[in-house]
């Protein structure tokens, strides 16, 4: 029978192929495992806590900047607008690094295994960048402060530890020791983490070859 002894158009017939083809292909396609209930609800407590923690960490900040500023301008110190201005400094810094390793860490790139996968190793990773910034951060501030104790023996900034400095030495190394043993807590929560990842990921292996 002829394409117009049939009644339908030869373009009709060949857009019906194709559709069809389509759907064979899709109807090979593989079917992608479910997400465990068990993955999704841990990266959703994950993310309960990360809320919390930077909701927190954007207000302690800002109360601790602010509440710096205040003091500096209004102590008799001579060097008072400089000092406000490098705590200005430090805080825009921290912040800035806090938005910005946050970026991309809320929710998975798509509703599969893999995609809560890539979400938890992600979030593993920007936990370890915060980690090396926190050391980074503190190191540059004593930095900065030591500069400024030794330009203060030139009569251009007033010095920031009073006395021969032993108080303030202290306190650093007691701070810098309970940041030590923070970093030891929080680095072997990483690892935890990862080899949980492992082990979801042994498991959907698992379950992908059944």
């Amino acid at each position: 029978m002829s394409k117009r002894e049939s009644g339908q158009p030869a373009a009709d017939q060949n857009a019906d192929d194709g559709l069809q083809e389509f759907a064979n292909l899709w109807q090979q396609a593989p079917v992608t495992p479910p997400v465990a209930e068990a993955i999704r609800a841990q990266v959703g407590r994950q993310e309960r806590r990360m809320r919390w923690y930077a909701w927190f960490e954007w207000l302690a900040s800002l109360v601790v900047g602010v509440g710096g500023i205040y003091l500096m301008l209004n102590s008799e110190a001579g060097d008072a607008l400089w000092r406000a201005l490098l705590v200005i400094v430090l805080l825009a810094c921290a912040m800035a690094f806090s938005v910005s390793n946050r970026r991309g860490v809320w929710e998975p790139l798509e509703e599969s295994v893999r995609g809560y996968l890539d979400l938890a190793r992600l979030r593993l990773v920007r936990k370890r960048r915060m980690l090396r910034f926190a050391w980074l951060f503190f190191i540059a501030e004593l930095g900065i402060f030591a500069v400024w104790q030794w330009l203060s023996g030139y009569g251009w900034l007033e010095p920031i530890f009073a006395g021969d400095g032993r108080f303030a030495a202290t306190w650093i190394l007691v701070f810098a020791l309970a940041m030590g043993g923070w970093s030891i807590w929080y680095w072997h929560r990483i690892k935890s983490g990862e080899q949980q990842i492992a082990k979801w990921q042994r498991e959907n292996i698992e379950a992908t070859e059944k």
